[in-house]
């Protein structure tokens, strides 16, 4: 079991429009300046932290109750999609946080396997996508062709003045972001997003 550096918090769920405006206000209230957003679709996998020590993978934990997780460094090493070492100009040392789970592709091929080995198919990909990240056998978890993406970028120091231009610096280092993400400058543009893809 793995202490976390920084708080792994879950998400807050909205289902309106007025939500998001009491939001922003408070916000605003706060810093006293107006804010631009970031939109990005919430993808249902196992929520992972990675170390960065300079430029290599050194250290991956779970979620776990957010203030400490399980490591399982060996298992994401496993990843394609997590760069084992960085290119570019990166910090020294530093977090990146986002979703481990199974494309419904990968999903179909793992149940057809078990089917044709005599064995019941696995019900949910969330649950078999963290399910395998607890497996002991690094190369089983290989088989599995999980997935990742990656969404944030924690650091105690950084140049960077956005979240938007974080995530454009992690590409560069190598890492896969989500390629639906928008920068929104105001409240309208999110609005727009959500609207696009509720439909």
């Amino acid at each position: 079991t793995i202490q976390h550096q920084f708080r792994m918090y879950s998400l807050d769920n909205s289902y309106d429009f007025n939500d998001l405006e009491d939001w922003e206000k408070r916000i605003i209230k706060t810093i006293n300046e107006p804010v631009e957003f970031v939109a990005e679709l919430k993808y249902d996998g196992a929520s992972i932290s990675i170390l960065y020590e300079n430029g290599k993978l050194a250290q991956a934990v779970t979620r776990g109750d957010g203030f400490q997780g399980d490591e399982i460094t060996a298992n994401v090493r496993t990843i394609s999609d997590i760069p084992l070492t960085l290119k570019g100009n990166y910090p020294e040392k530093f977090y990146m946080r986002g979703e481990i789970y199974l494309t419904k592709k990968n999903f179909d091929k793992i149940n057809k396997s078990r089917e044709e080995e005599g064995l019941d198919p696995f019900m949910k990909p969330r649950n078999t996508a963290s399910g395998s990240l607890k497996m002991q056998d690094s190369s089983e978890v290989r088989k599995r062709g999980l997935s990742a993406v990656l969404y944030q970028f924690l650091s105690e120091n950084t140049d960077a003045k956005s979240h938007w231009e974080l995530l454009q610096n992690t590409k560069e280092w190598g890492f896969k972001t989500s390629d639906q993400a928008r920068l929104c400058n105001t409240l309208e543009e999110v609005k727009e997003f959500i609207t696009y893809w509720d439909e």
